[in-house]
């Protein structure tokens, strides 16, 4: 036991001298400290540039403030020329812009409404449509007052005066708004399929969600990343000095080693980015993750022939579970084919135990694979 000890502390000591292991565990930090970054930066809201040329009517200045006051998706911020909306649109800073005319009510009462408001958006934007339907809405909700005060006052034959029909007509319009726009947009959470609302969507708890996918992901990185220097080891004879009895916990331990400090890590950031809900719950979905990692690690290590294999297949592990497996998004909605790609790979049966998913769905894996590769070990070393 004392050697056994002997043995694990200089393979730790062995792998942190490693710089490609080092770069493992420092990227989820590094790369869970930029993230925090951006959705501090960014909270999520659609942006929308809006320009007012100089001289406009006051209807057209009431309309842009209106537009910026508005409580929906997109947030609308004025900007001082068209130059500043063109950059602000180029640059990414805004989804789309609008530029308003000075005369937009004459355009409107007198029916030249073709093209009356231009609009410039990047060949990329995907929510432009959403953020037309609402703009459209206010122009619309804006120009009711002016309709019904023009036919009222000048074509209805009624004796009306202008300044006494308005606030009768503003009342009667606040209470129809009362009632809400005509459409909104509705936030699901695809993982757990039920609608969540806006301020859990901003939050940041809900924005870092997919740290723990990316944990997992680097989990299964460290991982094959034993695997390889097993591969090393075993070249270069490290293992010769142990009795042929101890060579499959030898084996085992050199793969569990770096994927248990690599979950190590992991932990620590689900921790910082407040993912912790119930800590006996992450530490045994860990601690299964861990072992169901190192099974795989260890089927791989009987089956594939040599390094050079396991190097060409970590970026196709790699990026078929980034791709498959719900980490930023679930394509399985989209593609069904990849509900069925996604079983094969392991950070899939640790996220879906946070996605509804029972954990002994995990435990029954882990429990199967890990009888496979023990099984596996035994034919090998007959």
């Amino acid at each position: 036991m004392k050697r056994m000890g002997m043995w694990i502390l200089l393979m730790t000591k062995r792998l942190m001298k490693k710089p490609s292991f080092i770069i493992i565990l420092v990227l989820l930090p590094v790369i869970l400290v930029m993230y925090r970054f951006i959705i501090t930066e960014d909270d999520g809201t659609i942006r929308a540039c809006v320009y007012v040329p100089e001289g406009s009517e006051a209807f057209t200045e009431k309309l842009a403030d209106n537009l910026a006051d508005a409580e929906f998706s997109a947030r609308f911020y004025l900007v001082d020329s068209e130059d500043d909306l063109y950059s602000d649109v180029i640059a990414g800073r805004a989804e789309v812009g609008y530029i308003l005319p000075k005369d937009l009510k004459e355009r409107f009462l007198t029916k030249n409404w073709d093209s009356a408001v231009r609009m410039v958006v990047s060949d990329t934007s995907q929510m432009a449509p959403f953020v037309n339907e609402f703009v459209t809405v206010v122009i619309y909700t804006d120009m009711m007052e002016e309709y019904i005060a023009d036919y009222l006052v000048n074509r209805s034959g009624l004796e009306l005066r202008d300044e006494e029909i308005r606030p009768i007509i503003r009342e009667n319009l606040a209470k129809q708004a009362q009632k809400g726009t005509l459409f909104d947009i509705a936030y699901r959470d695809y993982y757990k399929n039920e609608e969540v609302s806006r301020e859990e969507v901003m939050a940041e708890n809900y924005l870092m969600k997919p740290i723990r996918g990316t944990v997992a992901l680097f989990v299964l990185l460290a991982g094959l990343a034993g695997l390889v220097f097993w591969f090393q080891d075993n070249a270069e004879g490290r293992f010769k000095v142990m009795s042929h009895e101890k060579r499959p916990v030898i084996n085992y331990g050199s793969l569990l080693l770096p994927t248990a400090l690599s979950a190590i890590v992991g932990m620590v950031c689900i921790l910082i980015a407040g993912l912790c809900e119930n800590i006996f719950l992450e530490l045994l979905t860990m601690l299964l993750y861990v072992i169901f990692v190192t099974g795989v690690c260890e089927i791989i290590r009987v089956i594939v022939p040599s390094v050079n294999a396991v190097c060409a297949a970590i970026p196709i592990l790699a990026i078929a579970s980034y791709l498959c497996c719900p980490i930023l998004i679930d394509l399985k909605k989209v593609l069904p084919v990849v509900s069925y790609l996604r079983k094969i790979l392991p950070p899939d049966y640790y996220l879906e135990t946070f996605n509804g998913t029972a954990l002994w769905v995990l435990a029954v894996a882990t429990a199967v694979v890990t009888l496979v590769s023990v099984g596996l070990e035994k034919v090998q070393n007959r």
